[in-house]
């Protein structure tokens, strides 16, 4: 077997390596040419390090800090968690994750960032279902489900459609009917464009034939200020409207989740409805694109364990957002069927951004 500092040396040439041959190379050396024997007795070294000596190679990690990109603003919902987690996850792996809020571009400038990053394990990233569709909508620099390495899903957001308590509508129904009556009349808040607030309600207009007009903010906490000031009939967004409802300004009409909110065991879903429409709005950590396998191993169960911590526990049930796990292979398949049901939508509906 060959020593730590041997394997090290070959880990840090690895990318010179790469360039020079690739895993079909390596197959030719199964009955080489002469003038290829030098080269091939130089793979069979250089990819026994890599598969047989990358447990060594990495034992030791993490030995210094691991930087997580945010991708959204400080004190949202997505911050808020994703640090609880990160708290918890920085004492079981005896190493400090340090935050760097990264927000901008319905989170492609924080990805854009991670996608830079060396697959060290040392630079990691959250991500969110809106940075799943930026690409479709916005000039972006990666492909969500080829430059990332999923690592965890952690958590889901929970989203309701909220109206004043001074409103006629006191059910979903009575607020569908009248949108429908009423073409022009209905104006719905979201935190923006091709966003998981905004897409339902569009999927359910096209459905049921309404025509209702849709205000795009700069996040919800906007949004939340422009119901409130009546400058909008309907708000659909995450639960920053929780505070409201519990104090009786706002009401909580449905949730577009597939089961209903503990806290809000009377508010119906729209699947309940009879509507079928739910969608997944994931919360997850990945890597940069490459990042080695006992890596990923090593942070997913460092994560999973933090995922019971009470700090993290209270952090989800004070935004009424449900704790969802999923391994690497979980995430990645949730973040493909996400892509591939709504990306073709926010297609459909021409939604562009300069």
């Amino acid at each position: 077997m060959l020593g730590y500092s041997r394997l090290t040396h070959i880990e840090s040439t690895s990318e010179v390596w790469k360039k020079e041959m690739d895993i079909s190379d390596a197959a030719k050396c199964l009955l080489p040419k002469e003038k290829e024997m030098k080269k091939c007795v130089w793979a069979l070294v250089f990819f026994s390090a890599i598969y047989f000596g990358s447990g060594s190679v990495w034992a030791d990690y993490p030995e210094k800090p691991i930087t997580l990109i945010i991708t959204q603003s400080p004190g949202g919902s997505s911050d808020v968690t994703a640090r609880a987690l990160a708290d918890s996850a920085s004492k079981i792996l005896g190493r400090p994750i340090v935050v760097s809020n990264r927000p901008g571009g319905g989170g492609s400038v924080g990805l854009t960032m991670l996608k830079g990053q060396k697959a060290d394990g040392y630079t990691i990233g959250n991500i969110v279902t809106g940075s799943l569709f930026a690409p479709y909508y916005r000039k972006t620099d990666y492909d969500p489900n080829k430059d990332f390495t999923p690592i965890i899903r952690y958590g889901d957001y929970t989203i309701g459609v909220v109206v004043r308590s001074d409103s006629p509508w006191t059910t979903f129904k009575q607020l569908v009917d009248y949108a429908k009556a009423n073409p022009g009349k209905i104006r719905y808040g979201t935190s923006g464009p091709a966003t998981i607030h905004h897409l339902p309600m569009e999927y359910l207009a096209k459905q049921e034939g309404i025509k209702w007009i849709h205000m795009p903010f700069a996040g919800c906490s906007p949004a939340l200020t422009a119901i409130l000031g009546g400058h909008t009939e309907v708000m659909v967004c995450s639960t920053e409207w929780k505070p409201y409802v519990d104090n009786g300004r706002l009401r909580l009409l449905s949730t577009h989740g597939a089961q209903r909110i503990p806290q809000y065991p009377n508010v119906p879903t729209w699947i309940e409805l009879g509507y079928n429409i739910s969608i997944n709005s994931l919360l997850g950590f990945v890597g940069p694109k490459g990042l080695p396998r006992p890596i990923v191993d090593k942070l997913n169960d460092a994560f999973k364990m933090a995922m019971d911590s009470p700090e993290f526990k209270k952090a989800m049930v004070s935004l009424d957002m449900p704790i969802i796990y999923r391994n690497p292979e979980g995430l990645a398949k949730d973040m493909k069927d996400l892509t591939d049901k709504w990306g073709p939508f926010i297609s459909q509906l021409g939604i562009k951004e300069d």
